[in-house]
């Protein structure tokens, strides 16, 4: 839930809205000049019970995050699994124009801004990320070839680490890549997969 803050002057108002009631505008009133696309009917009265307030309380009091860490995984022909894509050590030509699209390279050491954990000071989680900035919010990517790779380890896990623990997971699949399914995903906290799939690739102009 995204908690709103504001206040609205009642010289504001229409004066058909207004109400003479020393306890100022009613909320219905209030609402309907807001968010006119609002479907009142729908609305229920609150429960009278004291958890009520304090739980619009805790509401109020949660602090808004501008920082969003989204996590990539590079799937290449023939290939489905979570482990084959943990598994790719380099990214293809086709990824590589992928990941221009969403944002700037930026090296890590000594990086400044929102980094999602990945190391500024030891290189200890790759040397560059991928990083951008969206209206009023910061996202850093976490790259599956960007992050280090480990020789005979299948699991990957220093890559699975941040991966694995982002909300939100682009899965990029070159042409010839198997069908996406979440179930051969092993995580707790992966819930949004968005697939996007090479369709056409030339000098000239690649289509998702």
């Amino acid at each position: 839930l995204r908690t709103l803050r504001g206040s609205i002057l009642e010289d504001a108002l229409p004066l058909t809205a207004r109400h003479a009631s020393p306890r100022g505008v009613p909320p219905k009133k209030l609402l309907e000049h807001i968010m006119p696309e609002l479907n009142l009917p729908c609305l229920r009265l609150a429960s009278s019970s004291p958890k009520v307030p304090e739980t619009l309380l805790k509401l109020d009091e949660q602090g808004l995050s501008f920082q969003r860490k989204v996590g990539i995984l590079y799937c290449r022909e023939k290939q489905g699994s979570e482990e084959d894509m943990y598994n790719n050590e380099k990214a293809g030509p086709t990824f590589e124009e992928f990941l221009n699209l969403l944002g700037e390279r930026v090296r890590l050491l000594g990086f400044d801004k929102y980094r999602a954990q990945l190391d500024n000071k030891n290189d200890s989680t790759g040397t560059h990320s991928l990083y951008t900035t969206y209206q009023d919010y910061e996202i850093m990517f976490h790259v599956s070839t960007m992050l280090p790779y480990t020789p005979n380890n299948r699991q990957q896990l220093l890559r699975k680490r941040h991966i694995g623990n982002d909300i939100v997971t682009i899965i990029f699949q070159e042409p010839g890549a198997l069908p996406f399914t979440p179930r051969l995903v092993r995580s707790q906290f992966q819930h949004v997969f968005i697939v996007v799939r090479v369709h056409h690739s030339s000098m000239d102009h690649t289509t998702y």
